[in-house]
């Protein structure tokens, strides 16, 4: 499988020719300065990946394999990704959510109390062995 390059090279021309065309067009800036939707604040950035990742990893794979999930008929990744829509809803409605002017206003706070959180649920739900 891991020799198989077929479909890689398939989603690696699709990156490479779009590369190509926003390089061609003017739209490629490279880093995070000057982007749309983006700010330089790193360490903002590392701690709510670390949250998306941590929460993706308790609830058993990442958003997109959720969405598949839930596509697929199972009801616990329709009711995860349900939640990921009404959580994006509610980030934006009460200023949780970043702009390129840097992180919202209380959403240095929220990513704490949410790393936090998955953190307490991670240790005290966890399986243990019987002895």
């Amino acid at each position: 499988m891991v020799r198989d390059t077929y479909l890689f090279s398939g989603i690696a021309s699709f990156f490479i020719g779009a590369l190509v065309c926003n390089a061609i067009l003017g739209l490629l800036h490279w880093g995070f300065a000057g982007q749309p939707v983006s700010h330089d604040n790193h360490l903002w950035n590392f701690l709510g990946m670390t949250l998306v990742g941590l929460a993706a990893t308790l609830v058993g794979g990442c958003p997109l394999r959720q969405l598949i999930l839930s596509g697929e008929g199972d009801t616990d990744g329709g009711m995860t990704f349900l939640g990921l829509l009404v959580g994006a809803g509610f980030a934006h409605n009460f200023s949780l959510a970043s702009s390129p002017r840097g992180p919202g206003d209380f959403g240095a706070i929220a990513v704490i109390v949410g790393i936090a959180f998955c953190l307490t649920v991670g240790f005290l739900m966890r399986e243990t062995a019987k002895s």
